[in-house]
């Protein structure tokens, strides 16, 4: 049953909620704007019948509250009536565009660090989910909401979120569900998760999607017989370095024509990798949501302002043998680079050190050091933290780096993290 302006609905924490419009609606409900606790939320209302053992996960979920702040989590859930029932969640934020709006080039991203930042905010929500023992199960590009301008990023559609190894009755979308789904021979858990976390990870850099090239658009028609061949155990990643029979068409998949070679190898490498078919046959062969965390950073440090012409470019690893900017093509200058735990880490001028790169930490946002240029023209890094950093100096001595100091970044010293991780600079 459809609920209209000024109803009420009843919650099961004793309170009420009073319908204000309607916001939007999908094959599973209706969201409402509602009037709660004399604030406006949403409410999400089923139009389609659900049994207890739903209802009861959902009721599990509000009560244990959402796994970060990433998630708009339900809040609240309802009684029963009016023959269904639904829950109240946050609203999304002004300034949210839907994934889905980027892959259409109706939103854009304000810069590629914004990029970046989204697709680590997504790493790091999902691991965080999956640490509570949970998997989401649906994930596509319509769970997502970006601001275009930051890449902060709020997951929606999370009420089919369970235990691992149950399910709620979902199986997924089209495009982002595990071949293992697609053929029907495992429902969604976190190993499918995975999958569909790359799909959404290589849409939301590259704006196409990762198995839809030449071969997908030979065939008349996606019935669930081609969907098992295109998208089931036999599907090939239009990248895929061993088979090029599902290469991107020239006119149709511009974007990840163009925007493939712009981006580090290793960052092109770990999609391989993830789409492998290794990783399409054995779910214990996929890149995990840690390991894509820490790819993430690693793409983020990568990245970096060319002294040129100012645009951003990518920097590659020291063994690469050029060093060009991808905008206007000029040679970008020799640098050091700093090793530690997970991480190398090039030492430009504006390059940022994360709290995550150099401590047994989750922080993926807090800055604790920056390479700066001195008054000589040499490059140093600078404690920019709270931690007092110890640095091994070539000649044996041992010089603590108080907050607001630095130290020169030359090759061979090494640098103590606190109490927690050592790097060298190489």
């Amino acid at each position: 049953m459809e609920l209209n302006k000024g109803q009420q609905v009843r919650l099961t924490n004793g309170k009420i909620c009073t319908v204000k419009k309607e916001l939007g609606r999908g094959g599973q409900g209706i969201v409402y704007l509602v009037d709660y606790n004399g604030a406006d939320y949403a409410l999400k209302w089923y139009i389609v019948q659900y049994g207890n053992a739903f209802y009861r996960n959902l009721e599990k979920n509000v009560k244990d509250g959402a796994p970060n702040k990433h998630f708009l989590w339900p809040l609240a859930i309802t009684e029963h009536q009016y023959d269904s029932f639904g829950y109240v969640m946050n609203l999304r934020p002004q300034g949210y565009e839907e994934m889905g709006m980027f892959i259409l080039a109706k939103a854009r991203f304000a810069s590629v660090a914004a990029t970046l930042n989204a697709a680590i905010q997504i790493c790091t929500a999902f691991q965080q989910l999956h640490l509570r023992g949970l998997s989401y199960q649906d994930m596509n590009d319509g769970n997502f909401f970006i601001n275009p301008k930051t890449g902060d990023v709020l997951i929606c559609d999370n009420d089919n979120v369970a235990p691992n190894g149950c399910n709620t009755g979902i199986a997924g979308k089209a495009g982002y569900m595990a071949p293992e789904i697609v053929e029907r021979e495992a429902m969604p858990s976190r190993t499918t998760d995975y999958w569909s976390q790359a799909v959404c990870l290589f849409i939301l850099l590259f704006l196409n999607r990762p198995f839809e090239g030449e071969h997908y658009l030979s065939c008349p028609c996606i019935t669930p017989a081609y969907e098992k061949k295109l998208m089931g155990k036999e599907a090939v990643f239009i990248m895929d370095p061993h088979n090029n029979k599902n290469r991107p068409v020239k006119g149709l998949h511009n974007n990840v024509i163009m925007r493939w070679p712009l981006f580090p190898q290793m960052l092109k490498e770990s999609f391989q990798q993830a789409f492998c078919h290794e990783a399409i046959i054995n779910p214990m062969k996929r890149i995990i949501d840690m390991k894509w965390q820490e790819i993430m950073v690693q793409t983020r440090s990568q990245l970096i302002k060319c002294p040129h012409c100012g645009e951003e470019t990518f920097i590659e690893d020291r063994s690469a043998k050029k060093h060009a900017c991808i905008d206007c093509d000029k040679a970008l200058p020799e640098f050091t680079s700093l090793s530690v735990g997970h991480y190398t880490i090039p030492l430009v001028p504006g390059q940022k050190i994360y709290e995550c790169q150099v401590k047994d930490s989750k922080n993926m946002d807090e800055l604790v050091g920056e390479v700066v240029v001195g008054s000589a023209g040499s490059w140093g890094i600078k404690n920019t933290g709270k931690m007092v950093w110890t640095v091994f100096l070539s000649n044996g001595s041992v010089k603590m780096i108080n907050p607001g100091q630095g130290f020169p970044a030359k090759k061979g010293l090494k640098v103590k993290f606190g109490s927690d991780l050592t790097g060298e600079i190489v």
